[in-house]
């Protein structure tokens, strides 16, 4: 053994692809094991960095919309799901003024016909530029103020800043675009609530069902005084005006709730999923490794006599462990990435949720930390039998052989 290559880690590999099909099978399920809890991973910080986002970006304790409209308002806000409602203006000025209310801004929501921009419908948002403490917010690094024909773009949207996008046969300019967000606000295109009033008048493609757009809104983003309850006071509002302006309470605190809550769920399943899975993985190497020491008694007592020490023969096969379980989980990281990476947003999109990519640095970690898990599982499940390799007895063990 005075060769260099014929090392103790060398020989470990060696032993490794003399058993293809069995170590192939063991790499495999080590594979399932490592793809589940490495895509649940991604899929988990993926969705905790849209919470965090949500829970950041929403920007008001509770938020008024038509009756009825709850759910699609939240789709939007959520998704991006494009939709058009509306409600009388007047009320804005009744809930500015109700008592707890600190501020309120409205919005107008109006889905787009086509875009130059995307394959499908765009939700156009309409906001006032005076009032506003949801999209300022998130533009001022980027723009003071915008100009006469001139958009912020979500960053979903293709058209880049500086460049021209079209809908409703009118062309814009884009004069900056949003951060990602992981929210709807990424597939939506702003503009001030005065040019949208315009857009509205003057394009013959929009449906008229409102005479005086100037007169509606699509719902009012409220502001709640720290001392009071968002909820209580979202309440009284709904007992003064619902009944008289037709309106729908929607609470911040409770969509970061349910969306957290439903994240949870999900990041319990994974886990279980991936705990169940890592169990077997352990205890089917823990039995095939000893199946496979005991077929193997006459070639470790040759090493012995060959002078091998048996802690030597010990870190031999746990060598041949590590070497089986680095493999499969490697393949399994590249598996799930394949998935992970190019099919998150469709994903979320099934499952409803908020979500924003992580960084290459994050995915990274992940991967490591589950080359880690599974790199040490290996040489853990075989310790039964690397005690039993320091046991057996060299001369009866070759005696049996002959």
């Amino acid at each position: 053994m005075a060769d260099k290559k014929f090392t103790l880690h060398w020989l470990a590999l060696q032993n490794v692809r003399r058993k293809p099909y069995r170590n192939l099978g063991l790499a495999a399920l080590v594979g399932i094991f490592s793809a589940i809890l490495f895509g649940g991973s991604i899929l988990n910080s993926q969705l905790g960095k849209g919470l965090e986002s949500l829970s950041d970006r929403l920007g008001a304790d509770v938020l008024i919309v038509p009756y009825g409209h709850e759910q699609i308002a939240k789709a939007a806000l959520l998704r991006g799901e494009p939709g058009t409602y509306y409600m009388r203006k007047e009320a804005l000025s009744r809930i500015r003024e109700f008592p707890g209310v600190t501020a309120a801004t409205p919005q107008f929501f109006l889905a787009s016909l086509s875009a130059s921009c995307c394959a499908e419908r765009v939700q156009i948002i309409g906001f006032d530029p005076d009032s506003d403490f949801l999209i300022r917010p998130w533009i001022q690094n980027k723009i003071t103020q915008l100009r006469d024909g001139e958009v912020v773009a979500g960053s979903k949207i293709r058209a880049g800043a500086g460049e021209e996008i079209f809908f409703f046969e009118t062309t814009y300019r884009v004069a900056a675009k949003m951060d990602a967000t992981g929210l709807g606000l990424d597939t939506s295109i702003f503009m001030p609530l005065s040019a949208l009033y315009a857009l509205m008048r003057d394009n013959p493609d929009i449906v008229r069902q409102i005479d005086s757009p100037e007169q509606y809104i699509s719902s009012v983003a409220v502001k709640i005084d720290p001392a009071l309850s968002p909820r209580d006071v979202g309440n009284a509002v709904m007992r003064a005006y619902a009944i008289e302006y037709n309106l729908d309470l929607i609470v911040a605190e409770t969509i970061v709730s349910e969306t957290a809550r439903r994240l949870h769920t999900l990041s319990a399943a994974v886990y279980w999923i991936a705990a169940g899975v890592w169990a077997l993985a352990f205890l089917v190497i823990s039995l095939i490794f000893s199946v496979t020491v005991s077929e193997r008694k006459h070639e470790l007592s040759v090493y012995r006599l060959l002078g091998a020490q048996r802690s030597w023969l010990a870190r031999l096969l746990q060598w041949e462990a590590f070497f089986i379980c680095a493999g499969g989980a490697l393949a399994g990281i590249l598996a799930a990435s394949c998935v992970v990476f190019p099919f998150s947003a469709l994903i979320f999109t099934s499952l409803k949720l908020p979500y924003l990519g992580v960084s290459g640095l994050m995915a990274a970690g992940h991967a490591l930390s589950v080359l880690a898990i599974a790199g040490v599982s290996g040489p853990l499940a075989c310790l039964n039998t690397v005690w039993s390799v320091t046991r057996f007895d060299v001369y009866n063990t070759l005696r049996e052989g002959e």
